[in-house]
């Protein structure tokens, strides 16, 4: 999801703490050096200078000097330091920050025939190691450009010619394996076609998003025979595996995933094995924690652990009631009663593998938008079906979320949600790109919040799942800002992703892992200096939920969510972050926490223990 800011506040530089920030530098790439008059030295580009402020432009961003804290300046030209830090990047192998600065170098002086032969080598260099790392569309992309940089060159042109032919060789190898594995999973052989298409997603980080879509129906039709041949548990884990490959089935298949989960909370409950029992079913409350038979499972669950009134709690809440005195009795009495709702008679669940179309939601009313009210949010709809299903999961969310961030307030007044029709009037009325499922918006006067909305679709695929929470995450953090326009948007994403269900954080871990196995990776400076997607918004999302991941797992969350609350001025979060972390530069943290990424599990499936 995207957040659009309706009202950004003005604000022409990035403002850094001087003595913080020169203690964070670590790179020595030539460039201007500024003296600064504590004795300490900054190396960057200075982009603007007058009177009262020096701005230097750094790798991570751009820093705001007041004139009076500079002794001198020793500078180089543009085109100088932007040669000598592309040098630098090209020796670390980054690949991709090296290009952009060396084309920078090259458009600010075409006429330097060594700007243009070092960018080529840049070109030539980078299609090499792309090809090497089987990253095919990027070789193919950096070829090209060599193509157009000196069409004049018969080296060059034959050169690049010869190891584009080679490229799409590949590519046509790579395109016919997915034939092949398509056409075995169009005979329904699921477990060959799941092999084929593991065995594509191998072989190039291209291919992922080719077919990761291809490879969860393939996960969801087996599960659909395993259960049929009531192997549930084998069927539980086979659509763990979909939602994890492809998170737009989520609302789809709430129906079949809750049908085959919840047996195996029963049967452990009817062993009194209560900790496997809270462990089946924690998954499952976060996949669906409005979803009736869910709610009835873990008032049992509470039942039998003596905790009486949580039980009686989510009783009422299947019942659409309000608790009274949660005695035994009281409970008693709801649990008959939602048990005679559910058709559940002795324990006997009825397994229902249908895949629910939310095609269900498109009927939409004619004329202009109605209004459903609740407590914390007034939701704008065609469709009352949806709008009341929206309603109790923003109001559920919005509670957890203020309980696991450690807020005590959210925002004042209530927050606008509109559904709108379809994915066109969503992304005609909002300005958003087609890849969103959903964006936020505030508007804000004197740092103060006075409005906001949520928008997204009635058919968008993962509203009720990840959507909701994800967008009520980001009206949460606005609201508890102390200017809702410093924090850095990839920990904003960062944030907001680990307030959706398990399913959706472990995709983007999945995908982060595969494209660091390929040396692809956004460098956490850039990371957190970016103010907009990048090309490839999926990098963005994954990265900033690793790093407030990774924190919330070595540090804790509350102090993660001081990231949040000490966000009084812009460019805070590198020196926030180290300070957090207590490492001594971003490099030494960008190590750490690679490393860590890497040694998540890596398993197909969300289910830890193995199936039965």
């Amino acid at each position: 999801m995207r957040m659009q800011h309706a009202s950004p506040q003005p604000r022409a530089f990035r403002f850094w703490i001087v003595g913080a920030v020169v203690a964070c530098l670590t790179f020595s790439v030539a460039a201007d050096v500024v003296h600064l008059r504590n004795g300490k030295t900054l190396r960057g580009e200075v982009i603007k200078e007058d009177e009262e402020f020096v701005v230097v432009r750094v790798p991570y961003g751009e820093v705001k000097l007041r004139a009076s804290d500079v002794e001198s300046i020793d500078r180089q030209s543009a085109v100088e330091y932007h040669m000598d830090l592309g040098r630098q990047m090209l020796q670390e192998k980054q690949f991709d920050r090296a290009i952009r600065v060396f084309e920078e170098a090259y458009a600010a002086n075409k006429t330097s025939p060594e700007a243009k032969r070092v960018l080529a080598n840049a070109y030539s260099t980078a299609s090499k190691q792309y090809r090497t790392l089987n990253r095919y569309r990027e070789a193919r992309e950096v070829l090209e450009k060599l193509q157009k940089l000196d069409p004049n060159s018969e080296l060059v042109a034959h050169s690049a010619a010869s190891d584009l032919w080679e490229l799409r060789k590949l590519e046509q190898n790579l395109a016919q394996k997915m034939e092949e594995a398509r056409a075995t999973a169009q005979a329904k052989n699921w477990t060959l076609a799941i092999a084929q298409f593991e065995f594509i997603m191998s072989l190039s980080p291209d291919a992922r998003a080719t077919v990761s879509a291809d490879l969860a129906q393939c996960y969801v039709g087996r599960a659909s025979d395993e259960a049929q041949a009531k192997k549930i548990a084998d069927a539980t884990r086979d659509i763990e595996n979909a939602l994890k490959l492809d998170p737009t089935l989520a609302d789809k298949l709430e129906k079949f995933y809750t049908s085959c989960a919840l047996p195996a909370v029963l049967v452990a409950l009817e062993h009194n094995d209560l900790a496997n029992a809270q462990t089946d079913l924690k998954r499952v409350l976060a996949f669906a924690p409005t979803n009736r038979n869910v709610l009835y499972v873990a008032g049992r669950l509470n039942e039998a652990l003596s905790q009486i009134p949580q039980a009686a709690e989510y009783y009422a809440r299947a019942l659409g009631t309000r608790v009274g005195n949660p005695t035994p009795e009281f409970v008693a009495d709801l649990r008959r009663k939602l048990e005679a709702d559910l058709d559940i008679h002795q324990n006997l669940w009825k397994v229902d593998t249908s895949i629910s179309e939310i095609a269900g939601y498109a009927a939409a009313t004619d004329g202009p938008a109605e209004k459903l009210e609740t407590e914390n949010f007034i939701i704008m709809h065609y469709n009352k079906n949806l709008a009341d299903h929206v309603a109790e999961t923003a109001e559920y969310h919005r509670t957890r979320i203020l309980s696991e961030l450690g807020f005590s307030t959210s925002w004042k007044g209530k927050v606008k949600i509109f559904i709108h029709r379809s994915q066109v009037e969503y992304t005609t009325r909002t300005g958003q790109p087609e890849w969103t499922g959903g964006c936020s918006k505030y508007s804000s006067l004197g740092g103060q919040i006075t409005e906001l909305q949520i928008h997204s679709w009635q058919t968008s695929p993962r509203l009720l799942k990840s959507v909701l929470p994800h967008e009520i995450t980001h009206c949460i953090v606005y609201s508890n800002l102390p200017d809702p326009g410093n924090l850095p948007r990839s920990l904003h994403e960062g944030f907001a992703v680990l307030m959706e269900p398990p399913f959706r954080q472990d995709y983007f871990n999945d995908f982060l892992r595969s494209r660091m196995k390929s040396q692809d990776f956004i460098p956490l400076t850039d990371l957190i200096s970016a103010r907009d997607y990048p090309k490839d918004p999926e990098f963005f999302y994954a990265e900033g939920f690793a790093i407030i991941e990774y924190l919330t797992k070595t540090k804790g969350l509350p102090a993660t969510t001081s990231l949040i609350k000490d966000a009084t001025t812009p460019g805070y979060a590198a020196v926030e972050i180290l300070k957090l972390s207590g490492a001594k530069s971003l490099d030494d943290l960008e190590t750490d926490w690679r490393a860590w990424i890497m040694k998540l599990p890596e398993t197909r499936g969300l289910v830890d223990k193995p199936a039965k």
